[in-house]
């Protein structure tokens, strides 16, 4: 049984690592980045969202390419001149644990900043599991925001021997780092920014804000009610509506001005085959039928020690039950919608993890071929 729960841990986790490495590739679009720092990022409040994304982005944003650690963290120099590299979609350079996440900057790319053309470092995070205090190892908890302010200290202490040597502090340049968090204090949409700020305890002797206003961290977090705001509109049609891919990309055109790369496009399917909808009320209806099973089994066999094995076998099965049920027919669904949408089966069979062979039968049955 314990083998059966690891099993069940392990394909919950490889279908969290592929949502999040598309939620990625669709946030480095860079019309979304565009929002995203238009809307966050004070530097770029007054310029347009097309001259962000076509003037003041530049190159290419790297994803999950970039480590966080000490003793590399000077390869984001390194990556973000590398004027030939193509964006990278994938985790293998990833620590790709349970507990501890990610340990490489997700979307790391550089920006001008508007009125002074000063480059500015930006880091955008996804928290797509939903925790504002994700588990250590330890089984404890850590705050969110801490590894936040660990990671823009990273990208302003990485900068020596890269963007300076020596003594030459003068040349820092100013790091954001964006977190996009799929749950919401209390429920509601929020977005927080925190910087460094001037306070005057004896006299007003005011130093130049350019030589202290160098971090800046903002969490943007996504509720469960509507609100009138753009980014957060954007980021709800891409992360949490239950509309599928065709209907998602239409109203990105229509109502946002976006039009995803076909590599963006993919990426968007991906999300919507493992996001909100299909795959997780599979997965919750498989945990609620395990807890009731396990809590009925547990009673008969004994309030204490045979609650805690029913439980755990309950669950066990629940979820292995309920979560294949659920993907299963998630994924045929997802794939019926792409054969509609005239994507050729190669495709569909790659974005909706079903076999070839599945995917004609499919078509077959539905007159598509």
């Amino acid at each position: 049984m314990n083998e059966e729960i690891i099993q069940d841990v392990k394909e919950q986790l490889a279908g969290a690592l592929d949502y999040d490495q598309a939620a990625k590739g669709v946030l480095s679009q860079k019309k979304v980045l565009a929002y995203i720092l238009k809307r966050t990022v004070p530097e770029f409040e007054s310029a347009s969202l097309d001259d962000i994304a076509n003037i003041y982005i530049e190159g290419t944003p790297e994803v999950s390419t970039v480590p966080v650690s000490k003793d590399k963290t000077n390869a984001v120099r390194h990556a973000l001149e590398r004027q030939d590299t193509p964006k990278i979609k994938g985790a293998q350079n990833e620590d790709n644990s349970i507990t501890e996440g990610s340990i490489v900057f997700d979307i790391l790319f550089r920006a001008k900043a508007p009125e002074t053309n000063e480059l500015i470092t930006l880091i955008i995070n996804v928290e797509a599991q939903k925790r504002l205090n994700p588990k250590k190892k330890t089984g404890d908890t850590y705050p969110l925001l801490k590894r936040a302010v660990y990671y823009a200290s990273r990208l302003i202490s990485s900068q020596k021997g890269t963007e300076f040597i020596n003594s030459d502090y003068d040349k820092i340049k100013k790091v954001y780092t964006i977190w996009i968090c799929m749950e919401a204090p209390q429920g509601k949409s929020a977005i927080n920014r925190y910087q460094l700020k001037e306070q005057h305890l004896l006299h007003r002797y005011k130093e130049p804000c350019q030589n202290y206003d160098l971090i800046g961290i903002i969490f943007v977090y996504l509720g469960n009610s509507k609100v009138k705001d753009q980014l957060i509109n954007l980021l709800d049609l891409m992360f949490k509506s239950s509309k599928d891919a065709g209907e998602k990309i239409t109203t990105l055109h229509n109502d946002f001005g976006i039009d995803l790369t076909q590599e963006g496009e993919g990426d968007l399917a991906v999300m919507c085959n493992l996001g909100e909808g299909i795959y997780e009320d599979g997965l919750m209806k498989g945990k609620q039928e395990g807890w009731e099973k396990g809590r009925k089994e547990g009673r008969e066999e004994g309030r204490k020690e045979g609650r805690a094995e029913g439980r755990a076998e309950g669950r066990a099965e629940g979820r292995k039950e309920g979560k294949e049920e659920g993907r299963t027919e998630g994924k045929l669904e997802f794939a019926l919608e792409l054969l509609k949408d005239g994507m050729a089966l190669d495709k569909v069979a790659k974005y909706s993890k079903l076999s070839l062979a599945m995917i004609e039968k499919l078509a077959k049955q539905n007159k598509l071929i």
